[in-house]
């Protein structure tokens, strides 16, 4: 797809909707004007690293776009239709190239393959926002809940998460087989936090720092509620869904979950978080997972705040029936203010037991450094 095709298609189409701005991730922005009352503001992200594995068999240094992020564009165009009423939209795409699969998966065949070969888009969403009443979302966006079970409080840069890096298509080593599990690291850890579905979706709005969002999708219908506020010197959230999935799915009923995170004026910060599933009658996997996040930020330096970061989860009932994920993670992140840019190193150890005896899963090891820059 040609870079100036889509630069163009998206500014007529975000000028004609004229839609609503949302937070931006990116501190880094430029604005267009069109000559009529819509504004247009783009902005973006570089993001690179490097992913060195080690399953205790083979190890290998992949080169990616990031352990949980990836390079993309975003167009941002607003509209004020009354005094009250906002209408606005957001356009934001992974650049083609920046996906990468990397695979360690014990029998000297590890390989890193572009994933992505075209613009994959992330929002496309039209919003009404009304000063009093709150937000109405429709299109390709996050449904009601997502991220409200992933806030850790953290200040450790993109992609620290609860479990840690993403992995990839890495498989675990099974030693006494002396070969590859055909168990993904991946699929052995991780939440169930809802994410971005073609939908309809709104927020209210924040009453003493409550809000409360509903949607329906394909699929499926879920609620999420956040809260937030500050007691003296500690910074609270708190925030869960519900995603009713019964009628588009036929294993799962729902999935349900949330976390809360306290952060104090020192630096120091706590998080946990919970999900699990409900599963349809007859699948005996029912699958649960818990976390804990511990921080500290500070502004060491003049460049911008230094934060540190340690996170342990566990997954149950994941992969297999009686199965049991554990993950550990630590990382550093240095932001550097001036020109919206954050550089950060982690290491993070992920354990296996499938509940079977025959089976003896190493630990694997993930080294990861790199660094994500905003761009205009």
């Amino acid at each position: 797809m040609n870079i100036k095709t889509v630069l163009k298609t998206s500014v007529a189409a975000a000028a004609l909707v004229a839609v609503a701005a949302p937070a931006v991730v990116s501190p880094a922005e430029a604005g267009l004007n069109n000559g009529n009352k819509n504004s247009l503001v783009m902005s973006g992200q570089i993001a690179r690293a490097m992913i060195y594995q080690d399953d205790g068999n083979s190890s290998q240094l992949f080169h990616t776009g990031g352990p949980d992020t990836t390079t993309r564009m975003r167009w941002i165009a607003t509209g004020q239709m009354t005094e009250s009423i906002t209408i606005g939209g957001l356009i934001e795409m992974n650049t083609p190239g920046n996906g990468r699969t990397i695979s360690l998966n014990g029998s000297g065949s590890n390989m890193e393959t572009i994933a992505d070969t075209a613009w994959g888009t992330r929002h496309e969403r039209v919003t009404f926002t009304h000063k009093a009443a709150g937000k109405l979302s429709i299109g390709h966006t996050g449904v009601a809940g997502d991220g409200t079970s992933t806030a850790t409080m953290l200040s450790t840069g993109p992609g620290f998460t609860y479990e840690g890096p993403t992995t990839g298509a890495s498989e675990f080593f099974d030693s006494t087989a002396q070969a590859a599990s055909g168990t993904q690291v991946g699929s052995t850890h991780g939440g169930y936090d809802p994410s971005r579905e073609n939908t309809i979706r709104y927020d209210t709005p924040s009453f003493g720092g409550l809000s409360l969002a509903v949607s329906h999708q394909d699929g499926g219908q879920s609620v999420g509620a956040t809260y937030s506020g500050k007691f003296g010197g500690v910074q609270v959230f708190a925030g869960g869904f519900y995603y009713n999935e019964a009628s588009g799915s036929t294993t799962q009923n729902a999935t349900m979950g949330g976390s809360v995170g306290i952060k104090h004026d020192s630096g120091v910060s706590l998080a946990a978080n919970y999900t699990k599933e409900d599963v349809e009658t007859g699948v005996t996997t029912e699958g649960k997972n818990w976390g804990v996040a511990l921080g500290y930020a500070a502004s060491l330096t003049n460049l911008g705040t230094t934060g540190f970061g340690v996170t342990y989860a566990v997954s149950k009932d994941t992969a297999a029936n009686n199965d049991e994920g554990k993950v550990w993670a630590i990382g550093v992140n240095q932001n550097i203010a001036a020109v919206g840019a954050d550089i950060y190193a982690g290491y993070s150890r992920a354990s296996y037991d499938d509940g079977a005896a025959a089976t003896n899963h190493d630990d694997f090891s993930t080294i990861f450094a790199g660094d994500r820059k905003s761009v205009v």
